[in-house]
């Protein structure tokens, strides 16, 4: 498996991400996240990637409620390849506690054996923080096992703890040329802050493809920042909450409509900036 199982004939990334966790947890019931259940979970996954991801050109998931179960559903259609998760939870509290780890009982080797297109590594990360050595060596690590089996690997260093808005820019690129000197296959990153930030993880990136990820802020702000960003040189996006967020928080019975009224449209808007 390559990256071309992730992306259109132009090696441009459109992917459903619905590998949250933790997050979604707190997302929908954030008075008591253990009351969603895993069946839960994973029936609004399938629901998801069932309706949307005949339009895109890849789906991320995980092994706890997505890895096999959507697969097993028939919900990805034929062609559209995943990436598997490989991240533990449990840094929501505290992004800057401790080095990221993978998630107890899976391994590089499992999601390879998966059938993923790709693996995909998700670590809290800030340049200027203690844990920042520690998180890059955890990264080269994991990508020396993908190497290993074959496997391609996604890394997400997701920022946290900016010292203010304006020190946006300045942390995103510098973790990009972080992160990009270890040689990954593709980079996920948050919106580097402005035009020329992002013009400049492009230059950083090189031959490394980057897309863009979603953040959980609104859709059309992901979408006015993913067009910026497209026109400096990124290769696609990663879309999760900003895209689907509002759907999966509605009563049920009008979800189903939310996704196919609202949710469809929002992603054919971003697939055909991605083309242009």
């Amino acid at each position: 498996m390559t990256l071309r199982d992730l992306s259109n004939a132009d090696g441009k990334f459109s992917i459903l991400a619905i590998d949250h966790r933790d997050s979604l947890r707190q997302f929908l019931r954030p008075n008591d996240p253990d009351s969603l259940s895993a069946d839960e979970i994973t029936a609004l996954k399938i629901e998801l990637v069932s309706t949307i991801a005949d339009l895109a050109t890849g789906v991320m998931l995980e092994p706890e409620y997505s890895i096999p179960q959507v697969v097993d559903a028939g919900a990805l259609p034929d062609g559209v390849g995943f990436l598997a998760a490989l991240e533990s939870q449990g840094y929501l509290d505290d992004p800057g506690a401790g080095v990221t780890t993978i998630l107890d009982g899976w391994s590089v080797d499992q999601a390879a054996a998966s059938g993923a297109a790709s693996a995909k590594l998700l670590q809290s990360y800030h340049p200027d923080r203690p844990l920042a050595r520690a998180q890059e060596a955890m990264a080269a690590g994991v990508l020396a096992d993908c190497r290993r089996v074959g496997l391609p690997l996604a890394m997400e260093p997701l920022f946290y703890d900016l010292d203010s808005p304006e020190d946006r820019p300045r942390v995103v690129v510098e973790t990009a040329r972080r992160f990009a000197a270890l040689g990954p296959d593709l980079l996920k990153l948050p919106y580097p802050g402005s035009p020329e930030a992002c013009a400049e993880v492009t230059e950083i990136a090189g031959e490394i493809p980057w897309a863009m990820l979603s953040g959980g802020g609104t859709f059309d702000d992901f979408a006015d920042q993913f067009t910026v960003a497209s026109d400096a040189g990124c290769f696609g996006f990663m879309v999760g909450r900003a895209l689907w967020g509002e759907a999966v928080k509605a009563p049920a019975d009008e979800r189903s409509r939310l996704i196919v009224d609202v949710v469809r449209p929002r992603f054919e808007r971003l697939v055909a900036l991605n083309e242009r």
